[in-house]
């Protein structure tokens, strides 16, 4: 179960600044999808919230159900909230003081590419993705209409993935843009609920070790 919630939280927190364009508020809605070369295996949605400071992230896991991932842009603070036997959890990270101690080189590779193509109705740009080892990559396309902060992928490129992949342990993840909705969001929805105890992601996983919990 430890190596299953690492596993998770590191996908999780994979997820900077660009050049300047308008604020935006608003919903994007996400497909999410794991095919091999006949069908798709595996299929869901992840739904992005931003009030153009804060972000939330919701997605659906096998693990722990419902996943909600909530990003300071500003203050680079983030946290997630876990619902996990019984019990809530908002695990906080510092991606500032994180930034300054990661010392592991990139796993991937990002070069420009000519070309372009809509999606979701939105223009976007062409890159080429290869991940490290391997001998082959994948497109990948980007929205110029929207700034790289909203999501904490490729920050090489400007502007926001809307058309990408993610390796995982269950294989390649395809996510593509499907709409935008922009309205006012109610800020609460970007807040801590209080029944969800903050803790460190140290002291979440000493929860599990050696199979006792608090």
């Amino acid at each position: 179960m430890k190596n299953c919630l690492l596993t998770l939280l590191t996908a999780v927190l994979f997820l900077g600044s660009a050049a300047a364009q308008k604020a935006v508020s608003g919903v994007f809605l996400y497909k999410a999808s794991i095919s091999d070369s006949v069908s798709v295996l595996k299929e869901w949605n992840v739904r992005l919230y931003t009030n153009d400071t804060i972000v939330r992230v919701e997605t659906q896991t096998d693990q722990v159900g419902q996943q909600v991932y909530i990003r300071h842009m500003d203050l680079r603070k983030a946290y997630l909230l876990l619902a996990y036997n019984g019990k809530k959890f908002a695990i906080q990270t510092d991606l500032a003081e994180n930034t300054v101690k990661d010392t592991v080189g990139k796993q991937y590779t990002v070069k420009k590419k000519f070309g372009s193509k809509k999606v979701a109705g939105y223009k976007c740009k062409k890159y080429y993705v290869t991940d490290k080892g391997q001998p082959e990559g994948y497109y990948c396309w980007f929205a110029k209409k929207f700034d790289n902060k909203y999501l904490e992928v490729y920050p090489e490129v400007p502007y926001l993935a809307a058309d990408y992949f993610l390796p995982s342990q269950e294989g390649l993840i395809h996510y593509e843009l499907v709409s935008f909705t922009p309205e006012t969001l109610n800020r609460d929805m970007f807040g801590i609920p209080s029944d969800y105890r903050r803790v460190t992601f140290e002291e979440f996983v000493g929860q599990f070790s050696d199979g006792k919990q608090e």
